[in-house]
């Protein structure tokens, strides 16, 4: 099946800093006369960071992470007390997503309509008239980090981890590097290995572009793909790949040869990840932290319908400084017994500064110490587990293993989607206990729903797309 797909490019004000994100369309142009000069392609690139901002922070894809390992559960209806499954994350939270009707229909269709946006901007970036040669670089660091970063989010929800089957020839994703155009048919969906070739190319390439100052001049560096992210994203790759050396290599070189710094201890309870936040989507002028409307509490009419698990609640002994990033409230709660104020656990992470964040340095250590674990370095996975620790106001472990350090991971970033990809990854089973509403509370590894539908659109406009297994 041919189709022609022309994705609109958001053009917005390089004017200021509070103008970064704006994204309302000021007129109509053609692909060409857009990308045809530094200013357009500037403002293409801007479009695309506003694209994942809203693609990425979309409520059924945050919370995916959490929800689906037993790190969530819901809040109780401020009217009523009952307790019921969010119909925004329903189908998800079953293991039964629908292909007809997805819960991250939109996340899956909007994150290939960046992608392609990318695509334009690395097919014209080359020709710009009136760009430095260092400014063009830049422009495809940025873009080619993007690109990765996309297709590997896509593939965490849409094929099994890299390791499923023992060679990667099971079923990954559709890897797009070029635009699509007229006359050209659909591309199928790659193997786990050929996808995870792709993205090493594209990672790798990005790296060795990026340059000093990053193409739009406003903002701050932790706003923009940078090299840091780009190594922090290269790192995730390899461990998914469970390239341990690779893996080391790159989250060591994040941790070694960066100015960022892990948030101290004092800091932790006021500002958990200001200091050592690497990539984060910058606000908008209505200052609508997008993550903040998923997970804060403010009142018991005006709540996030997510609150931790008495599952991992109960990880954090009473002297773990991250437990004040917890705010606990009591809520009217319908029961066989009556309507008794109960407990429930929501996070303040997202009532600080860093409202949009996707990296922070913590992680570079938990890839680093995983990743020395494998390498038979075992002094070295313990010495980043008892810096996070140490960090948390807690005593040293004395020895480590994976599923320890699985547990510390957990802690550390609970209400920051990874915990069930972790699991994944892992081949660990799912174990929801406390507060559970599915009928398929604790599904076992391997699983054909431990990844989501392709959407039906996608198979009827794309003759070559094959659907997952299990759909």
């Amino acid at each position: 099946m041919k189709r022609l797909i022309f994705s609109i490019i958001s053009i917005v004000s390089l004017a200021s800093c509070s103008d970064f994100l704006y994204s309302e369309p000021v007129e109509s142009v053609s692909i060409t006369e857009q990308l045809g000069s530094k200013q357009g392609m500037l403002e293409s690139l801007n479009g695309a960071y506003y694209q994942l901002r809203s693609i990425y922070f979309t409520e059924a894809a945050l919370t995916y992470g959490d929800l689906l390992s037993g790190n969530l559960k819901f809040s109780p209806s401020a009217s009523s007390g009952n307790i019921s499954i969010d119909a925004t994350v329903s189908n998800v939270y079953q293991f039964d997503d629908q292909k007809m009707d997805s819960d991250l229909s939109l996340f899956y269709s909007d994150m290939y309509g960046m992608i392609n946006n990318v695509n334009l901007i690395l097919q014209y970036a080359d020709q710009l008239p009136d760009a430095t040669v260092a400014e063009i670089s830049e422009i495809k660091a940025e873009a080619l980090a993007l690109r990765a970063f996309a297709h590997f989010h896509l593939y965490k929800y849409y094929a099994q981890n890299y390791t499923y089957t023992a060679d990667a020839s099971h079923l990954g994703i559709v890897y797009n590097t070029k635009p699509l155009t007229i006359g050209e048919d659909y591309p199928s969906r790659g193997t786990a290995a050929s996808n995870f070739t792709l993205l090493e190319n594209d990672i790798q390439t990005s790296i060795s572009l990026f340059q000093a100052t990053p193409a739009i001049p406003v903002g701050q560096k932790k706003n923009f793909m940078n090299i840091d992210a780009a190594k922090m994203l290269a790192a995730e790759i390899a461990l998914w790949k469970n390239d341990w050396q690779k893996a080391y290599e790159y989250s060591n070189a994040m941790i070694t040869d960066t100015s960022t710094i892990l948030t101290p201890s004092t800091n932790v309870a006021t500002d958990w990840a200001l200091s050592e936040s690497i990539f984060e989507i910058a606000n908008t002028n209505n200052n609508d932290f997008p993550a903040a409307t998923i997970y804060n509490f403010m009142s018991a009419a005006n709540k996030s319908n997510y609150v931790a698990t008495d599952d991992v609640y109960s990880l954090y002994s009473t002297n773990d400084l991250r437990k004040s990033l917890f705010e606990s409230q009591n809520l009217k709660t319908t029961t066989s017994a009556g309507s008794p104020n109960l407990p429930y656990h929501f996070t303040k992470k997202y009532k600080m500064k860093t409202g949009s964040l996707i990296y922070r340095l913590g992680l570079a250590y938990f890839i680093r110490a995983e990743a020395g674990l494998r390498l038979g370095n075992s002094s070295q996975a313990l010495n980043d587990i008892n810096t996070i620790r140490n960090r948390a106001g807690l005593t040293n472990l004395t020895s480590i293993n994976l599923d320890l350090l699985l547990e510390e991971k957990r802690k550390e970033f609970v209400f920051e989607n990874q915990y069930f990809f972790d699991l994944m990854r892992n081949h660990k089973n799912v174990v929801r206990n406390n507060g559970c509403l599915s009928n398929n509370c604790s599904p076992t590894y391997p699983n054909n729903k431990f990844v989501l539908p392709i959407p039906h659109a996608s198979i009827t406009i794309n003759s070559a797309m094959q659907q997952n297994p299990g759909y």
